[in-house]
């Protein structure tokens, strides 16, 4: 995990290239929170009456002196789909995290970190997250309003 960044940042840099027209990208995690015991904490929102993760956006900025000049235009985009994801499954979202460190954000307007659930959570229980993240993305994509 060392050089996990630095790796996804070329791969990113190479489809950015090859791909100029690309408006989001999304970086995949799961939370390692966990309680003082040791314990893996759980995220929990209900969809479709089942258990299921939570979501939550992590927004790189430039506090911590990286050149990011983008990055109110990435959290930007993250309220935006988390309003939409609200609007989706009342429930479904953490708070957006604010972060001094830029990660690979600054490789392109809405480049985030997407928290699904964390290290306490069930696979199901991610996999029955995801598709009201990828039906944000479709309305956001597709121009839908955030009121």
């Amino acid at each position: 995990y060392i050089n996990a960044y630095d790796n996804a940042r070329k791969a990113v840099q190479a489809y950015m290239k090859e791909y100029p027209t690309i408006k989001l990208v999304l970086d995949l995690h799961r939370d390692a929170a966990e309680y003082a015991d040791g314990t893996q904490w759980a995220t929990s929102a209900t969809v479709n009456g089942q258990a299921s993760a939570q979501l939550m956006f992590v927004v790189g900025t430039d506090a911590w002196g990286l050149k990011h000049p983008q990055w109110q235009t990435n959290l930007s985009v993250a309220e935006k789909l988390t309003v939409l994801m609200e609007k989706n499954a009342s429930g479904i979202c953490r708070p957006i995290d604010l972060r001094g460190q830029r990660f690979n954000h600054d490789l392109a307007p809405g480049a985030l970190i997407v928290e699904v659930g964390s290290a306490g959570n069930s696979h199901p229980e991610a996999l029955r997250a995801i598709p009201i993240l990828a039906k944000a993305i479709v309305q956001l994509a597709g121009g839908a309003g955030c009121r």
